[in-house]
């Protein structure tokens, strides 16, 4: 899953840069500043961790640990072993020393996702809020704003309808279309610096 984020990001990234050396003006730089630039930095590497913590999920059957929403197990904060769920050289279903994982650790996989794909969330909707007033990313804005709503019910349908198939892909599907968004996005920002220098040099 990983790897095909990764290929899928890169692949955008190289098709944006031959967009723009064709003159494309979807695909042209917006001059921004670092921080701005540095703010979509972050929400990428934050939804590589959620992408990393749902195929966690998936690879070790968590999905059903919690199903019920908000709450988890009928509470707020139900019991986890983190140590547990989190150890990466394991049999599949074990722990470290062959042991079958204990249910806290599962629930501890579930529920760390889901506190990530909060803060996830709330990226994507506050930069949909930021992007709405920029004429050249008013597009990008609603589309991270729909895919923020497409991600929390095919989510939520995920743990209320235990896993169909259907929303299970779908789910992987929103996650791909936020890797688009922001990795179209960062390829078109270029540091203030940058473009007033371009701008001197032809001038």
């Amino acid at each position: 899953l990983m790897g095909g984020m990764l290929l899928f990001a890169l692949l955008i990234w190289f098709w944006m840069r031959e967009r723009e050396r064709a003159g494309d003006s979807r695909a042209m730089t917006i001059a921004v500043s670092g921080g701005t630039r540095a703010i979509v930095w972050i929400a990428l590497a934050a939804l590589a961790v959620q992408i990393f913590l749902g195929g966690w999920v998936s690879t070790n059957y968590a999905v059903l640990a919690c199903q019920d929403f908000p709450t988890c197990q009928g509470v707020w904060w139900p019991r986890m072993n983190f140590s547990a769920g989190f150890e990466i050289w394991r049999p599949l279903g074990q722990d470290g020393l062959g042991s079958a994982i204990p249910f806290e650790a599962l629930t501890a996989i579930h529920y760390t996702h889901r506190l990530v794909a909060y803060i996830v969330l709330a990226l994507a909707v506050w930069l949909g809020w930021r992007w709405r007033q920029h004429a050249t990313l008013r597009v990008a804005g609603l589309l991270l704003w729909v895919l923020s709503g497409w991600q929390f019910v095919t989510g939520v349908s995920n743990v209320v309808f235990d896993w169909p198939l259907l929303a299970a892909v779908s789910h992987t599907g929103g996650a791909a279309g936020f890797v688009l968004v922001l990795t179209g996005v960062l390829v078109r920002f270029s540091r203030s610096d940058a473009a007033s220098a371009v701008k001197v040099q032809g001038s």
